[in-house]
């Protein structure tokens, strides 16, 4: 026994000796013997538990005390929890239901607050949404019976539920209006506890009102939001403060992707206003807004905005103690480096930060900050390499301005031909560039013709002339594979990737699966984004191909290999590729008569990106949900097909195209019906046994 069971142990004989002695005190009494039970279940001792409750209830139940009711009030709410914990929920929304209708009508606040309690847990247990949705009107119905403004916070609260599940059924326009009403109602109000759950609602119609395209309206109702805590912020409870940084967020999510200057200042704005917050969940919502904001700048090739906001998000976190808010600023870091020398080409500087960083992190224990001091490094040698590279090149003669920018502009040029289709317009400037300048020793010279090169392969790839898409790949490797900069890597690996594809196009899958096994090869041990998702890529490719030539088992190696490598990635892509890479082995484990696996392999991804708010894993998720429902059905497990079609209706409602929610409620519908028919035949079959 542990010092924890130990005392509960202790504390349990104690109570057991106060029992005793309280025969003629009934409040103290049933006070002592809830104690008892909760002692009980903390012990594990779930069915002593049960039975103590029935007890106390039998012996107390019948008295109209209040002092005796609240204990009998507490034993019924923990005897359902405990109830719904055996699996025996049926049993668990009887007692509920049997607290409700014994003490609905009582006055005195204690109780009236455990009923609000017992209304609400109700109608969270039960799972179809339409029925969910009727409890909460019946909660409404019975709170607003009772004219008492200290029940104002769970009308709200009912009426938040009630409009969550119409959101999620796919009624926006019903939950619009169910939110409308609560805010004309309760907008008033003064007590925090309502003023909170007002704001929330108000956050709740932004997603319904963007449901129905109601762009302009969202934003001005998150504004209504961000100003109203900012009014009053000094008194603002935590809660409400969080819910003014989920507003920015929200109001930061309506921009358009051009709409940089906005979105710059919004984050700006947003750490002005809580970025030194007394609370550290507000401080983590806030530095990962502004983190995900600088890492999008960064893969936009914005380096100067991305650095930018990474010196805005250090100056303003840097010095904070919260682990979470820690472990991002250290992301933080190894961003700046990464902008400052893959982005700007300032090495110097970059090998200040990668430094700075591992000193940070050195003896560091958690995995997250363990890989983050892994990267650091890579990216300190990374540095160390490209000055060295510098030094060796400083003899070389200096490039005329003219010349530089004339390159540069013809490359761009071509890649904005190529991004309009004008392929055969893209591929005559870069050959041009190339014929120029391929032979160049100078590094800006080399850089832009890599650049032309890579281009021109996607560009003839577009134009399906493979045969040319693995020359100029094999050119590439020759001329720029042993290059030690990242940038030059990062273009070679892009450039095998396009000869795979060619080769695939061939149908030379033997080829194909060779270059995907060299980019494993050479980039494997990469810790930079870009380069661990042409790993990651090229392992899922390999597998899509061994899953067509029916080698299965090789298949799952490959996407088990792709999900293991970015197992702890935060990046979007990586997190995209992991999510293609489940979905696939789920098909090869189905090709293999695995369905447990193929089972197993949907839950992972649902249960890994279902929070998500990528658009791309979302749409991942849901598809996830429709298969699994699929594969139950297809093993006659009904019950766990019907529970993946409601999750999937339920939680995921609004991301389901049109089409796919009609398809999935007509699945649900067809098998509420067919165990309608069941129950009925059953039925039948009991009524004429009895009259034989």
């Amino acid at each position: 026994m542990n010092v924890v069971e130990s005392s509960a142990q202790q504390q349990l004989d104690e109570v057991q000796a106060l029992i005793a002695r309280l025969q003629m005190h009934p409040a103290e009494r049933a006070a002592a013997s809830f104690r008892r039970i909760e002692l009980l279940d903390d012990l594990g001792r779930r069915k002593e538990a049960v039975a103590a409750s029935v007890r106390l209830l039998d012996e107390f139940a019948a008295k109209p005390e209040a002092g005796v009711v609240v204990p009998c009030c507490q034993t019924l709410r923990l005897l359902a929890h405990m109830l719904r914990q055996m699996h025996r929920r049926a049993d668990a929304l009887a007692t509920l239901d049997r607290l409700i209708a014994a003490h609905g009508q009582r006055a005195e606040p204690e109780i009236r607050e455990h009923i609000a309690h017992a209304l609400y847990q109700r109608t969270w247990w039960i799972d179809e949404p339409a029925a969910r949705c009727e409890a909460c009107d019946a909660m409404s119905e019975l709170l607003d019976s009772q004219p008492d403004a200290a029940l104002d916070a769970w009308r709200v609260e009912a009426r938040l539920l009630k409009a969550e599940i119409e959101h999620h059924r796919g009624l926006p326009q019903d939950a619009l209006a169910t939110l409308e009403a609560v805010i004309e109602r309760f907008d008033s109000s003064t007590d925090p506890g309502v003023v909170l759950r007002v704001a929330r609602a108000r956050l709740a119609s932004v997603l319904n009102l963007r449901e129905l395209a109601q762009h302009a309206q969202a934003q001005v109702m998150c504004l209504a939001v961000a100003d109203q805590i900012e009014a009053g912020l000094a008194l603002a409870e935590p809660e409400l403060r969080v819910e003014g940084v989920r507003a920015l967020t929200l109001f930061f999510d309506g921009f358009g992707i051009d709409e940089h200057a906005n979105r710059a200042e919004l984050v700006g704005w947003l750490l002005e206003r809580y970025g030194h917050d007394d609370s550290p969940q507000v401080r983590r919502m806030a530095v990962r807004r502004a983190y995900d904001w600088s890492v999008g700048l960064r893969e936009s090739d914005d380096g100067e905005a991305a650095l930018a906001a990474c010196e805005r998000l250090l100056a303003t976190f840097g010095a904070d103690t919260d682990a979470v808010v820690h472990r991002t600023v250290a992301s933080a870091l190894l961003n700046k480096g990464f902008v400052l020398l893959e982005r700007l080409g300032r090495a110097e500087e970059a090998l200040e930060v990668y430094q700075q960083l591992a000193r940070q992190l050195q003896g560091a224990a958690e995995p997250d900050l363990q890989d983050t001091l892994a990267k650091a490094s890579a990216g300190r040698q990374a540095c160390l390499k490209k000055l060295r590279k510098a030094d060796a090149d400083g003899n070389l003669p200096e490039l005329p301005l003219e010349v530089r920018d004339e390159v540069r502009d013809k490359v761009r040029q071509g890649r904005r031909h190529g991004d309009a289709g004008e392929s055969r317009e893209a591929i005559a400037l870069f050959d041009e560039v190339l014929a120029a300048h391929a032979a160049s020793p100078h590094p800006e010279l080399r850089r832009q013709c890599a650049r032309a090169l890579v281009h021109k392969s996607f560009c003839l790839v577009a134009l399906e002339r493979f045969d040319e898409v693995i020359a100029a790949a094999d050119a590439m490797d020759a001329r720029y594979g042993a290059d030690p900069s990242t940038e030059m890597q990062e273009t070679v690996a892009l450039c095998l990737q396009y000869k795979s594809t060619a080769l695939e196009r061939l149908g030379r899958h033997d080829d194909e699966m060779r270059v995907h096994d060299e980019i494993v090869a050479r980039w494997g041990n990469s810790e930079l984004p870009d380069l661990r998702g042409r790993v990651v890529g090229a392992l899922f490719r390999k597998g899509a191909t061994l899953r067509l030539a029916r080698q299965l088992a090789a298949a799952v190696a490959c996407y088990d290999e792709a999900i293991a490598r970015t197992s702890s990635a935060r990046e979007g892509s990586l997190q995209l590729w992991a999510a293609k890479s489940m979905i696939n082995k789920a098909r090869a484990l189905d090709k293999l008569g695995d369905a447990a696996g193929q089972i197993k392999a949907y839950r992972t991804l649902i249960a890994r990106f279902g929070d998500s708010g990528d658009a791309a894993l979302r749409e991942r998720v849901v598809n996830a949900c429709e298969w699994l429902a699929e594969a139950e059905g297809r093993q006659g497990r009904v019950e766990a097909q019907r529970a993946a079609l409601e999750a999937a209706l339920g939680r995921f409602g609004t991301a389901l195209s049109a089409e796919q929610r009609t398809r999935l409620t007509r699945e649900l519908q067809a098998l509420k019906a067919k165990a309608l028919g069941r129950k009925a035949k059953e039925v039948f079959g009991r009524v004429v046994r009895r009259k034989a």
